[in-house]
């Protein structure tokens, strides 16, 4: 795996801001919003204030729903999501800000999501074809000894246990990149349920942010479910080998998200998806994920100059802290076009 170690990041960031916060000096930045980058995010803050104690910055993982609407109500200096804003949502979040010009997308990192599972008998390698991965999640294959399964892993004694789906019960970009994977890989998935943040799933539990998700899987045999790579791997969840679009099978390591980002063309907007990669060492589950300012803050232009160094900071410096933490460094050409965008908040 990619990730040579994980510490206690969302910990770690967590007591950083609690300890510093009741200072009445300094700048104070509000984020609110994706869970999946969340530790990234955290350690790149406490790196920052480390650097610079007199800018404090506050993030809360409330999912990628809930962020959008926390900046689009202007309840926090900056918003995060997984699931880059719609054309409708920003329009929105315009009508209730007019006098903030204009929204910058700006995509901050990339990571892979992960489909964990939970079986007895130690099974440390499991195989798992696109079809047979999205009938899981349609609940038309519900055991573990399914014949399509055992099919794609030969000699691996697969228990006769009912498969137990596990997603995300809040607005979430996780889900938003997972299932419009699902909508480009099955044909079914798309007419039934298509994609969102938050759809009408066909089976499963659900849990609340990243944290709900592992913790259904953890504790219930026969579970399986999607959840940020850096997470799972931390708490050192048992991941599956997908079949990408050139037909093999691949875990999430920094190789193979790497090569699934290498054919994207970002647009001008910032706002590129990656619903099936085409590479053929590519891991077919990654996203990009993005963090929302506004381009005015001229009522509060300490807080504007404070965010865009910030944002400087994460793109350039902080990128060397991606790997460790379970996440892919931006492309440096895409990484300079954000750091363009970031120069217009004023």
């Amino acid at each position: 795996m990619f990730r040579h170690r994980i510490v206690g990041l969302l910990l770690c960031g967590i007591c950083c801001i609690s300890s510093i916060s009741c200072s009445d000096r300094g700048v104070d930045l509000y984020g609110a919003g994706a869970t999946f980058p969340a530790p990234l995010y955290k350690r790149w803050f406490l790196e920052y204030y480390k650097l610079h104690p007199d800018v404090r910055v506050n993030y809360q993982a409330i999912g990628s729903g809930a962020g959008i609407r926390q900046f689009s109500a202007n309840l926090v200096t900056f918003g995060a999501s997984d699931a880059a804003m719609t054309d409708k949502e920003i329009a929105k979040a315009m009508e209730e800000n007019p006098n903030r010009k204009e929204i910058l997308l700006l995509p901050m990192t990339a990571g892979s999501i992960a489909l964990c599972y939970n079986l007895p008998g130690n099974i440390s390698e499991l195989k798992l074809s696109r079809e047979v991965y999205a009938d899981i999640f349609l609940g038309k294959i519900t055991s573990w000894d399914d014949p399509a399964i055992a099919k794609l892993n030969p000699g691996v004694d697969l228990p006769e246990l009912e498969i137990a789906v596990v997603r995300r019960s809040d607005g979430s970009g996780t889900t938003f990149a997972f299932t419009n994977h699902l909508s480009a890989v099955s044909p079914e998935w798309k007419e039934k349920v298509g994609v969102g943040k938050a759809v009408t799933w066909p089976v499963g539990i659900g849990g609340n942010g990243n944290a709900g998700v592992a913790a259904w899987i953890q504790q219930t045999p026969g579970a399986i479910g999607y959840l940020e790579y850096g997470y799972a791997e931390l708490i050192h969840l048992s991941m599956a080998r997908l079949e990408n679009k050139a037909g093999h099978y691949v875990l999430p390591t920094l190789e193979t998200s790497q090569a699934a980002l290498a054919d994207v063309v970002m647009p001008d907007n910032l706002r590129a998806f990656l619903p099936d990669p085409p590479g053929a060492n590519a891991y077919p589950l990654v996203t990009y994920t993005w963090m929302l300012c506004f381009k005015d803050y001229s009522d509060t232009p300490t807080e504007a100059a404070a965010l865009r160094d910030v944002l400087h900071y994460c793109l350039t410096d902080g990128q060397k802290y991606s790997v460790d933490s379970g996440y892919i460094p931006l492309p440096p050409d895409v990484a300079k076009r954000v750091l363009k965008a970031v120069d217009e908040i004023q």
